[in-house]
């Protein structure tokens, strides 16, 4: 990896030294959120690498392919630490501390942006969590169906919203057609907690899904994680639950075995997540919280997530799903 240039970013400011390029941003990100992590102060730029570049490409990418995502070290002092991490990164994208460092890093890493003018009516003075609603607009539109049945229910609507959205057996749904049961409990909370714990998870993990595969994407997640978790604890325990938690381990479920089956994608969790989330589960079976659980529900949801993931992985092949 030598004969390396000096370059400038798009953005008309800062120079340094590109060392590796991609045709595909989600591993250039890993690799930057990796170097991030070990304190070496990089960015991407986005564009055609320079003549003088050692051009390498991530497994996932097509030869034939113009690279177009470098990854620039900025501080020169940095290069040879960070060419031997690139190094090991190109030879074996698949580790577990890309995944790790992408996690913990997160959104605070973002690449450059051409330097152009932006309308003032869409960006200026919008907080971050404004700007995360609107690049997520099924993730937004779940939030806020919940957040509003939850403020009606606690205004006096609740035996109302339970008669409306609550599932009902089969044999009562074929007969009347009233197919939407079977995804509204999603959307019934019961408390405070509850819908604080639901809401926050369905926020950062779809959210991290949506930015990734886009909305139609998450909408059948959603769809499916819903449908198939609420038939499964309508069976065991009848029609008396609610809540978005079988969605919400259905959405942990595809982005833990997604990081498993493809980690030069820049998605996954943790592994202290992802015990918290399978001991809560465990928890849930053993009868000792305080609170009642729809324990067939959280199982049914993290099946179908990792079943979706899995089918996500097959179909996929070499490419990465676009949003």
């Amino acid at each position: 990896m030598s004969d390396l240039g000096k370059g400038e970013d798009q953005t008309g400011g800062k120079v340094g030294t590109p060392i590796l390029a991609f045709s595909d941003k989600k591993p250039a990100r890993l690799l930057a959120n990796y170097l991030i992590s070990a304190s070496i102060d990089v960015h991407i730029v986005k564009g055609k690498p320079e003549a003088q570049e050692h051009r390498l490409i991530s497994n996932s990418d097509d030869a034939g392919e113009k690279l177009h995502y470098q990854i620039v070290v900025l501080d020169s002092n940095d290069v040879p630490k960070a060419l031997k991490i690139a190094e090991d990164f190109v030879s074996n994208p698949n580790q577990g501390k890309y995944q790790q460092a992408a996690w913990e890093v997160g959104s605070s890493f973002q690449e450059p942006k051409p330097a152009v003018k932006r309308s003032t009516k869409n960006n200026s003075g919008s907080a971050p969590w404004i700007q995360d609603l609107k690049s997520t607009p099924f993730m937004s539109l779940v939030l806020f169906i919940c957040l509003g049945v939850f403020l009606l229910s606690y205004l006096g609507a609740f035996n109302y919203i339970l008669q409306a959205l609550t599932i009902r057996s089969l044999d009562e749904l074929a007969q009347s057609n009233q197919w939407w049961r079977l995804f509204t409990p999603a959307f019934i909370h019961f408390g405070v907690i509850h819908i604080v714990f639901n809401l926050i998870w369905w926020w950062v993990l779809g959210s991290q899904l949506e930015r990734s595969f886009g909305s139609i994407s998450l909408a059948v997640i959603f769809a499916i994680a819903a449908i198939s978790s609420n038939v499964a604890q309508l069976l065991v325990s009848g029609p008396n639950f609610g809540g978005l938690s079988g969605v919400v381990y259905a959405l942990f479920g595809y982005v833990w075995w997604i990081g498993w089956l493809r980690p030069s994608w820049g998605i996954g969790l943790p592994n202290s997540l992802v015990y918290f989330l399978l001991a809560w589960l465990a928890l849930g079976y053993l009868e000792i919280l305080w609170v009642n659980m729809a324990n067939e529900a959280h199982l049914f949801g993290l099946i179908s997530g990792c079943l979706m993931a899995l089918a996500t992985h097959q179909l996929a092949g070499k490419k990465r799903p676009h949003s």
